[in-house]
């Protein structure tokens, strides 16, 4: 396919990956490190960011995301102001990333919240299955999900059925999906069909079952489906966030890792590197910048996480008494981000505050509490960082408005009044949130 060669302001270098972290074009790779190449002094570049979307349907959808966010950039780049007097002092490329994911729809990750008929949430059931059949990609994977997809019809008139359908999807629940973060409580793996699916249809805080919540025979259809969807989003969520890491850790760390072996972080030939995210993006260039383990770090000069799709605990020191965030050395260590670390957060991202929470009915919290700041299960995207001593809660500010953000603090920001959904970024006051941090490196 062909790639466009700027994306707001910028030249543009796109680098494919496929589902392992491998590059799928190594000339891709090689035109980037010629981009890098040309020192200073001689014209080259003076900042790189590297960019990584979260879940999208395909490449150009990905990239159409890229175009917004920095358009919004070189739109308030006309401001005159100090910050943007800096940034426009600089020459600067983007390299966005390209991997496989899928597309969840806000209404997917809500039982009962897509549509009313329960032959309708059956085939929208269906559609599910297929976005994970498509994840895991193999021949018995295949298969397998094929087989739960014909007992779609028959989870509400049959116990077999329920039970098998429910081995069946849960079998492709990472192994290590609780390594991370508190992800789901034993009961995903313990709990019968039958009660896993009642536990899993109850509705997220706030909304209402489709079909005005009628008695019967007809409701059970709709509780049964609604229950298997949930399981089916749960479990999708975490496969691509498991690819998200396998990504960012592997060949999204040897991009980087190359690019720091051309141009350093100091001296004359040093080049700024800014990382940014948005929804499963921000955990593949957080675990890029985590790298692998016992690797010497890579120091990146700012990181910006818009919606971000993992934990709120993901960079918290001692959140449950005893464990610090999976990704705490990534704050802590100042040989690896030398800047400011932002993170946008809304309670309108139904994305991340809705599918963190399925995670919640299964452990049986409190309703009220779903995917908020008190949830054990919530994002990033929905409540910023949590139990991050590092991390002051800021204001997301109109384009102009001054940020005092310090070297190597964290800053969540409160998006409440911008931001309206999870990937509602085309706004100006987010471009201004990432020329800030820019400027102040």
């Amino acid at each position: 396919m062909a790639h466009p060669t700027t994306v707001g302001p910028y030249p543009y270098y796109p680098v494919e990956f496929d589902k392992n972290g491998a590059p799928v074009t190594p000339a891709q790779v090689n035109a980037t490190m010629n981009a890098v190449s040309a020192p200073p002094a001689q014209g080259g570049l003076t900042d790189l960011f590297v960019i990584s979307h979260g879940w999208n349907d395909d490449m150009p959808e990905a990239e159409r995301l890229y175009e917004t966010i920095f358009s919004h950039v070189g739109s308030v780049l006309q401001q005159k102001n100090a910050a943007c007097d800096n940034v426009n002092a600089r020459r600067v490329g983007v390299v966005g990333i390209l991997w496989p994911s899928k597309k969840f729809d806000d209404a997917e990750l809500i039982p009962g919240g897509a549509a009313a008929m329960p032959g309708d949430r059956t085939a929208g059931l269906g559609g599910s299955l297929d976005t994970l059949s498509a994840l895991v990609d193999s021949g018995d994977a295949t298969a397998s999900l094929a087989r739960a997809k014909a007992l779609a019809p028959t989870l509400a008139a049959s116990m077999d059925a329920r039970d098998e359908f429910v081995r069946i999807v849960r079998a492709f629940m990472p192994h290590d999906a609780n390594d991370e973060e508190p992800a789901v409580s034993d009961d995903l793996f313990t709990l019968n069909g039958d009660q896993l699916l009642q536990r899993l249809s109850r509705p997220a805080h706030g909304e209402q079952p489709a079909g005005g919540g009628a008695a019967g025979f007809t409701d059970w259809i709709g509780k049964a489906v609604d229950g298997a969807k949930s399981l089916v989003n749960l479990v999708t969520y975490y496969q691509m966030k498991n690819r998200a890491g396998v990504v960012g850790q592997s060949g999204v760390y040897d991009v980087l890792r190359r690019i720091r072996d051309i141009r350093p972080a100091d001296g004359d030939n040093a080049l700024r590197l800014h990382m940014m995210g948005h929804s499963f993006g921000c955990r593949l260039v957080t675990a890029a910048v985590a790298g692998p383990t016992g690797t010497d770090p890579l120091p990146v000069n700012s990181m910006s996480l818009l919606q971000a799709a993992f934990s709120h605990y993901g960079f918290a020191q001692s959140y449950d008494g005893t464990r610090d965030g999976f990704f705490r050395r990534v704050v802590t260590d100042p040989a690896r981000i030398r800047g400011p670390l932002i993170i946008t957060f809304t309670s309108k991202d139904k994305a991340v505050g809705v599918a963190y929470p399925i995670a919640s009915r299964l452990a049986r919290q409190v309703a009220s509490a779903l995917g908020d700041a008190d949830d054990p299960y919530g994002g990033l995207g929905r409540n910023g960082a949590q139990k991050t001593p590092e991390s002051q809660v800021v204001t997301l500010g109109q384009a102009g408005t001054p940020y005092w953000f310090a070297a190597r603090g964290v800053y969540s920001l409160d998006a409440n009044a911008v931001i309206g959904g999870h990937s509602d970024l085309g706004h100006d006051e987010v471009g201004w949130a990432i020329v800030s941090v820019v400027a102040g490196t």
